[in-house]
């Protein structure tokens, strides 16, 4: 019997300190998921949490040129981050990602509409704290 070779994302060199931080930031997310649903604010923290991991780990997997693991990292740290409330770096990751020539196209158009939505929430952001801000003094 012929057997097909897995398809996946390449993980060679990465050891079991890389899986290690893998499965920290994973149940970090998951706790994050969690108390966000129960409205808690420790869920920005963890989030935060998760988001410095994906970066590190993003960094760790562009070192051995695998560069579509860091991608994913990468966009999973944007991700965080905006879950945390910091668009901005959320917004700058994207950019960064978007910058990149050797970025696939679909992932491509994933980050450029996962932005674009983070610019729209933003902007509302702003505008209702403006608004807040003038009530309060009104």
């Amino acid at each position: 019997m012929n057997r097909q070779p897995l398809k996946g994302i390449n993980r060679q060199g990465l050891d079991a300190a890389f899986e290690a931080e893998e499965e920290r930031k994973s149940r970090l997310i998951l706790e994050a998921r969690l108390l966000r649903e129960q409205q808690q604010d420790e869920a920005a923290v963890k989030f935060a949490e998760a988001a410095e991991i994906e970066e590190h780990l993003s960094d760790l997997c562009e070192a051995k040129c695998l560069m579509e693991k860091s991608f994913k990292h990468r966009f999973s740290a944007a991700s965080c981050w905006a879950q945390a409330g910091n668009f901005y770096r959320a917004i700058s990751l994207c950019d960064d990602l978007l910058a990149r020539t050797d970025l696939p196209d679909r992932l491509r158009l994933h980050i450029r509409e996962y932005a674009n939505t983070l610019r729209g929430r933003r902007a509302q952001w702003y505008e209702e704290l403006v608004l807040e801000t003038t009530v309060s003094k009104g």
